[in-house]
């Protein structure tokens, strides 16, 4: 074996040899080639000898340098960076510095700011890097409180046809039903959004003088489209009107907007006075500033003006958006709290003057942020930006801005019966802590059972349901806060209860789908099975929400409650705002999508689902055994309240009911049934047709571990009273033995023998003394006495 062994090796020791000089030939090219600035060709030849035989920091500097002078290649620079720091022969400062530069470019901002630490640590009075690395190190520290705020935003990709461009900007109407926007190469589309979705894009076809021109900005109806384009070496400011598909003759900016230095954007006020607009022109406060100026007439404008401090930076400002309301001004800078590149700020109007901005956190990346555009109700944002780690491309991207929604909507469902159908009910809903009734919650459809209710959420709410035939239900909702905007969910189930073809009681069964269904384990395959409509608009669902919401309040919902039973009169302008409205609310219920469906279907598990069973008492009258409650204006009697915190819920029924039964007294007793077992003379066999009854019987007590039962035993004057007595005895006994069967707690049961029952021997009463009377009882708890 040895001498295998060392034949092995004697015949590997000149390939060794042999490698070993490819390598040194390698090393020797690619330190000439990177000399030369030859930096392709230096990596390939670093690269080849590194795979053989890793190389030493002075090697693995070179390959570093000409990897970050590689277009596309810096990134993978630096692992060579960090080694070569191994040794004193490198520059340590010029290292630390791109390291923390390329850290900072994959979000590893902890790394960076070592390295632009240990650079500052380090730096002389006249180093000329100390300002750049004090930038940089101030950005990564406001990078992780970005990233971390990002977390708190839904930032969907707009869907399929529009995630296939390669984007540079995108601009949205008024309205949010359009948006414009403008690929890499310079291409314009337009895209409509109808039946909740954006549609094909249709190309827009450009004026000759556009084909290299920028789209800065629309008008809030798409009208106008404005551009930027270099003319005579500089970029000016154009407008143009848009008619169908085309862009017309694009005009310059008259006056002092164009100068002979650089204007990049502009947006204009709605009432089209003002506009702001970035230029590089001398005198700002920094390299590119903001100005505004106010329109004189329509072809006129007059002075333009820095804009100010409080906007502009000795760093560049540009991409100026002002939101449709006037309060809120958006522009990009590389200035105030940056995490990199240009990022998007906002401010708002205080008086005449601008607030502080903010970095607005969901869209900005480390890469350059310019594109930015919102609907008129603030709700729809929509923008350009290349993904995180992937800057060669840019997509397009939107974010709903009710992440602290002031209103959500629940839709629900009412069924009762067996099997169960859509009912007629009325509901009213309160705040459980003002208790003021909420305004805008609107009746089930008794055809299809279909509700809709609109308010604030993080809030506990009450309940209460009238439905025909079944007694007043109050539950408690608690609906969680949302920090952007996703439907709830709500099914209510009503069932009676029936024992010996009498109805003793009834039950409440409500299902919460109080989360967003698609953030679960479930919804990926789901939405990946029904991707062609997966995409849901709730931007198109809060527009109907508001419009909901306006009509309520046009007809006033006292009208609404006295019209909802009037018969229709089309020529009343009030009946017709009311049958608008209920197609509206129609409308928002069944825009529930498939993929929706189908995960309210498949997602039980989740979902918070709670039951009541309540029996009605026989000894009793309704105002007596019903809960009074008092809200403001309104007196309601109701079922004591489900409450739909599942932990409190259990915690409450595991202790409720926990005493000794035989202990109550008859006024801490609710009655539900009475039901009479009759025998033959001397008999305590129970007959076949009472077996059946005494199953159901059975059934109803394992199923409620509230119900207590009695069992009176009874016999006829015949005989003597000491047989009487043990004849009743062993009467109740055999039904106690029929219907225990190991399954009740004993504690619910209470036996009683009564013996003879002196009815004057009359034939026809005696029969009815030899019975078992069973009855039936609930608890009245303390809580319930006192109220």
């Amino acid at each position: 074996m040895r001498i295998k062994n060392l034949l092995i090796i004697l015949f590997l020791l000149p390939l060794l040899a042999s490698s070993q000089e490819d390598v040194k030939k390698d090393l020797k090219l690619g330190e000439r080639y990177y000399n030369n600035e030859q930096y392709q060709d230096a990596i390939y030849f670093y690269l080849k000898a590194d795979s053989v035989k890793p190389l030493n920091p002075l090697d693995a500097a070179n390959l570093a340098w000409s990897l970050l002078n590689s277009p596309d290649r810096e990134l993978e620079a630096i692992p060579y960076f960090e080694k070569a720091l191994n040794t004193r022969r490198t520059n340590h400062q010029l290292i630390h510095k791109n390291l923390g530069t390329l850290y900072h470019k994959v979000f590893q901002f902890d790394k960076a700011i070592e390295h632009f630490t240990a650079y500052l640590d380090n730096a002389g009075r006249e180093d000329r890097f100390i300002i750049y690395c004090e930038r940089m190190l101030e950005t990564c520290n406001n990078a992780k409180k970005i990233v971390e705020a990002r977390q708190e935003y839904e930032i969907n990709p707009l869907p399929y046809p529009l995630s296939k461009y390669n984007t540079k900007n995108v601009f949205t109407t008024v309205d949010g039903r359009e948006i414009i926007f403008q690929t890499q190469d310079y291409t314009l589309y337009k895209s409509e959004i109808k039946q909740g979705r954006f549609q094909e894009p249709n190309k827009l076809f450009s004026h000759g003088r556009l084909e290299k021109a920028n789209l800065v900005g629309i008008s809030y109806d798409a009208q106008i489209l404005y551009f930027n384009q270099k003319e005579k070496g500089d970029f000016d400011l154009y407008e143009a009107n848009l008619v169908g598909l085309t862009i017309k003759k694009p005009k310059a900016f008259p006056g002092e907007i164009n100068s002979k230095f650089n204007e990049y954007d502009l947006t204009i006020s709605p009432d089209g006075t003002t506009m702001y607009f970035s230029s590089d022109r001398p005198g700002g406060y920094g390299k590119t500033d903001i100005y505004r100026i106010n329109r004189i007439s329509e072809n006129d404008w007059g002075t333009a003006e820095n804009i100010g401090p409080e906007i502009n930076t000795p760093y560049l400002e540009r991409a100026p958006f002002l939101q449709a309301s006037g309060k809120y001004f958006y522009f990009a800078s590389t200035g105030h709290e940056n995490m990199g590149g240009f990022d998007i700020f906002k401010s708002t109007k205080t008086g005449i003057s601008w607030s502080n901005p903010e970095n607005v956190a969901f869209i900005n990346t480390i890469y350059d942020d310019l594109s930015f555009s919102q609907t008129g109700n603030g709700n729809f944002v929509v923008f350009s930006r290349p993904k995180d780690f992937e800057p060669e491309e840019e997509h397009l991207w939107s974010v709903n801005l009710s992440q602290n929604i002031p209103l959500t909507i629940v839709k629900g469902t009412i069924l009762a019966g067996s099997p169960l159908s859509p009912v007629a009910a009325d509901i009213k809903v309160y705040d459980q802590e003002t208790k003021e009734r909420m305004k805008y919650i609107y009746n089930p459809n008794p055809h299809t059972g279909k509700y809709l209710m609109i308010f604030p959420p993080g809030k506990d709410y009450e309940m209460v349901v009238e439905a025909g035939g079944f007694l007043p239900q109050l539950i408690q909702i608690v609906v969680p806060g949302q920090k952007y905007f996703y439907e709830l969910f709500q099914e209510i189930r009503l069932y009676t209860i029936e024992l010996a073809e009498e109805k003793i009681g009834e039950k409440v069964e409500v299902e919460n789908v109080f989360y967003d269904i698609y953030q679960t384990n479930l919804s990926d395959s789901l939405i990946e099975k029904y991707k062609p409509q997966r995409e849901k608009n709730y931007d198109h669902l809060l527009k109907m929400v508001e419009d909901i919401i306006n009509t309520t309040d046009s007809i006033g919902i006292e009208n609404i409650n006295e019209m909802r039973e009037a018969p229709k009169t089309s020529q009343n302008e009030q009946q017709e705002s009311y049958d608008h409205l209920v197609n509206l609310i129609e409308t928002a219920i069944s825009n529930t999508d498939s993929v929706s469906l189908a995960l309210l279907d498949k997602q039980t598990v989740e979902n918070e689902e709670t039951s009541n069973i309540y029996f009605y008492s026989s000894n009793q009258l309704p105002h007596e055994y019903l809960n009074k409650t008092v809200y403001n204006g309104d007196t309601l009697y109701t079922k004591p309240r489900l409450n739909t915190n599942k932990e409190k819920q259990v915690q409450a029924e595991d202790s409720k009911y926990d005493f000794n039964y035989r202990a109550l007294k008859a006024e801490e007793k609710r009655v539900v049934m009475h039901k009479t077992i009759y025998f033959d003379v001397n008999e305590v066999q129970i007959k076949t047709k009472y077996l059946f009854d005494i199953s159901q019987i059975t059934d109803l007590l394992y199923n409620n571990a509230s119900l207590g039962i009695e069992i009176h035993g009874y016999a006829d004057e015949r005989g003597t009273a000491r047989y009487n007595e043990q004849l009743s005895r062993r009467r109740a006994n055999e039904v106690f033995k029929k219907i225990q069967s190991n399954r009740i707690k004993s504690n619910r049961i209470i036996i009683e023998a009564h013996g003879e029952e002196d009815l004057n021997r009359n034939k026809g009463k005696l029969a009815k003394s030899r019975r078992v009377d069973i009855v039936i009882f609930e608890p009245i708890i303390q809580s319930e006495i006192e109220k």
